[in-house]
């Protein structure tokens, strides 16, 4: 299974559980991101990728008119229900519904990932305004973390985490050096509430039911040797990219 077909299949599946188990932004991260990228009342956003909406709705709280892209049309239902009065609109990273340069601010969270880095890039550039910013967020649980590092054992977590995404942004020549900020924080979860976010990872919902319910099991197991509840150790990965005026830079003559 290629990584767009998890990304297909684990997130047509369950994305009710998906809006109620992962978690939200922080204020912290939120303050930096919107003061970092110029967001506030006005602000032309897209959110692209927007799955349910996570931080479409507390950009829209801060005055931001957004709009939201998603490529999957489950995930575009549930966004429709809970974050009401946001257009949201088909469309993927390598291919946005957007004019050129219609945009002050391209918001992606938990999905840069998934996309094809190069083709993105021009994309998001195209969409913004000369001057705009690309400013990307993740939820990554901190595999620093003891108890993380066993329950990402018991899930076979199979992804690189904490992945630094300045080189893929940096080598498209379309914005300005990227800027990284880092925010460490925990997450108090019962065990229950714990085993529902990680049946929402995209290769475990994407599991046929019998190893599915196999791996979760296993998980359990590593999750009720902990206190319930129990903190989850967190990292929030920030990454803010301004547009160059030009699409690249040119050469200095001679």
């Amino acid at each position: 299974m290629t990584t767009n077909d998890l990304g297909t299949r684990g997130f047509a599946r369950g994305t009710d559980r998906y809006e109620r188990a992962r978690p939200s932004y922080r204020q912290d991260v939120l303050d930096h991101l919107c003061a970092a990228a110029g967001i506030g009342p006005g602000t032309r956003v897209l959110d692209l990728a927007a799955g349910t909406g996570k931080l479409t709705r507390p950009l829209v709280e801060r005055g931001a008119e957004v709009v939201a892209v998603e490529p999957s049309a489950a995930m575009r239902e549930t966004f429709a229900r809970v974050t009401p009065g946001v257009p949201v609109y088909d469309g993927t990273a390598e291919r946005i519904p957007a004019p050129e340069g219609s945009y002050d601010v391209v918001t992606v969270a938990q999905a840069f990932h998934w996309f094809d880095p190069a083709t993105a890039l021009r994309e998001i550039a195209r969409v913004l305004r000369p001057g705009g910013v690309l400013a990307m967020v993740w939820n990554e649980r901190d595999q620093d973390d003891e108890f993380v590092e066993r329950m990402h054992l018991a899930a076979e977590w199979p992804f690189r985490i904490f992945r630094d995404y300045r080189p893929d942004v940096d080598a498209s020549g379309l914005f300005a050096p990227t800027e990284r900020r880092v925010f460490r924080w925990r997450d108090t979860l019962t065990h229950d509430r714990v085993l529902e976010r990680v049946s929402t990872f995209s290769y475990i919902a994407a599991m046929d039911e019998a190893p599915r319910a196999e791996l979760l099991s296993r998980v359990r197991s590593a999750v009720t040797e902990q206190p319930d509840p129990v903190d989850l150790a967190y990292v929030t990965d920030t990454y803010i990219a301004r547009k160059h005026d030009r699409a690249r830079p040119e050469p200095a003559a001679g």
